[in-house]
């Protein structure tokens, strides 16, 4: 009966793997459809508004950590890859001082939180 449970249990990780499979093609597909969608929209700008730009952008990101999560990176592992590379180029364009902004002020909402982005 212990060779039973051994084939049920091969069965059963198989399964997962699988399914675990079909998951990571599903979200890298729907990833590549929102980026399509956004720059589709970004040809010509005025049929696409903003609350749909910023939803798909939304979806993008929300996507990207589920895929994540899939790949074995746990949601910290890859906040803290995000902040690095931040600090990485806030460090890189001090000399191109728009960049530089938009890099610190993304990083201080990462750091701060969405609330206290809001007041800055």
């Amino acid at each position: 009966m212990e060779e039973w449970g051994d084939i049920m249990g091969t069965q059963d990780k198989e399964f997962d793997i699988t399914k675990s499979l079909k998951i990571v093609e599903k979200l890298k597909s729907q990833i590549l459809s929102d980026v399509a969608n956004l720059f589709s929209g970004m040809v010509d700008y005025n049929e696409q508004s903003s609350s749909d730009r910023s939803d798909t952008l939304a979806n993008i990101i929300i996507l990207t950590y589920l895929l994540s999560k899939r790949l074995g990176i746990p949601y910290s592992k890859l906040d803290m890859k995000i902040k690095n590379k931040l600090k990485l180029g806030i460090l890189e364009s001090s000399n191109e001082k728009e960049w530089f902004a938009d890099l610190t002020a993304l990083l201080r909402h990462l750091d701060g939180g969405y609330e206290n982005s809001r007041r800055l």
